[in-house]
């Protein structure tokens, strides 16, 4: 078998070496002369292909559209092994030219043929607190540390399940886990408030690198008031979503309102978000710094707090499938600081892109 895998990668290399000195050839002749043997014309796997791994099909939208260029175009140039993936999968540096890459990328990517599913380079990293508009598929653990300043700590670990649903939407389920601990005093422990949400995108436009969604997420009130676990009221929170990648910056915004049932429970108020992040590189598995800010107004309380959140994100695994963040929030400005220490952070893990291990 391992001999058959190496005479195969010799005559895809040979045959493409062909192609790459043939400046005029079309994006689909190029796929058809170094792709279709395996992937097959219309990029569902050909039948004789000869790979003894499961072949992704190439024109399920929600395969094609979730990466970014960026991870596609560096598996296209170094192969498979290079994201973990198999051998048998063969690199072109060196073979087609940068230009030809792109032009069969795009090639791959219209064998999606409904236009509503967003581009994948649409998809920026996520921040620990501005939601991203971009649909995933995601399971998150979001552990957070809260000292405030009256001797009360907090720890919350929430957990999120995220689905597409169709070609612009999602839903997610999140579930915390808390703890709140007094000075002195008794500490207790539980399930805090469920929060089930929807998120549509509303526009997304490549060329222009802009995605807008909207969103809304209803809070149930499954933690206990009165053990400090949850707010006991049911609560609406109609959200607007805007990604925007300039130059080498991308910008993130969320506007978030809260609307309690019971204002007597919890507080009425407008969060607005921005999230300022500066990709090192293309590559999902790469570094991203991220600045936060965020002006929150207590419509009930009539109050005004300005935070600032410095962060790092990075990703775990060759394909970035798997990433961490970390960061502090600082209250900088507004009526009396909430909180002495806000410390948040996220384990990441795109489970429709490959396993914990793989």
């Amino acid at each position: 078998m391992r001999i058959f895998a190496i005479l195969f990668v010799s005559v895809v290399v040979s045959a493409t070496r062909a192609f790459a000195d043939e400046p005029q050839l079309s994006a689909r002749e190029i796929y058809e002369g170094a792709c279709a043997s395996c992937h097959g014309v219309d990029g569902r796997g050909a039948a004789d292909s000869g790979v003894t791994v499961p072949l992704p099909d190439l024109g399920d939208c929600r395969f094609v559209t979730a990466e970014n260029d960026g991870n596609w175009r560096y598996l296209l140039l170094h192969g498979g092994q290079s994201f973990g993936l198999s051998s048998q999968m063969p690199g072109f540096e060196g073979i087609l030219t940068v230009e030809q890459i792109n032009a069969v990328l795009d090639y791959i990517r219209a064998f999606c043929h409904d236009p509503a599913w967003a581009h994948g380079d649409l998809n920026f990293r996520r921040a620990l607190i501005t939601t991203k508009a971009f649909p995933e598929d995601e399971f998150l653990i979001k552990p957070e540390f809260d000292k405030g300043r009256d001797g009360v700590r907090d720890w919350v670990t929430e957990m999120s399940f995220e689905r597409r649903v169709g070609a612009r939407g999602q839903i997610e389920l999140s579930l915390p886990f808390a703890a709140h601990d007094v000075t002195g005093g008794a500490t207790t422990g539980g399930i805090g408030d469920m929060t089930v949400a929807y998120k549509h995108v509303l526009y997304a436009n490549r060329p222009s690198r802009t995605i807008v969604a909207a969103g809304v997420d209803l809070g149930l009130p499954t933690g206990d008031r009165h053990r400090h676990l949850g707010e006991g009221t049911v609560k609406f929170a109609p959200t607007l979503l805007i990604g925007q990648r300039l130059g080498p910056i991308v910008l993130q915004g969320q506007i978030r309102g809260d609307a309690p049932i019971d204002e007597s429970r919890a507080d009425r108020s407008v969060r607005y978000r921005l999230a300022f992040s500066y990709p090192f590189s293309s590559l999902k598995r790469d570094w991203v710094p991220t600045v936060e800010i965020e002006a929150l107004q207590n419509v009930t309380a009539a109050q005004h707090q300005l935070f600032v959140t410095p962060q790092i994100y990075r990703g775990l695994s060759a394909r970035g499938h798997i990433a961490v963040a970390i960061g502090a929030q600082i209250p900088v400005a507004g009526d009396p600081d909430p909180f002495d220490v806000r410390v948040l952070s996220f384990f990441l893990w795109e489970y429709s892109d490959g396993g914990l291990w793989w």
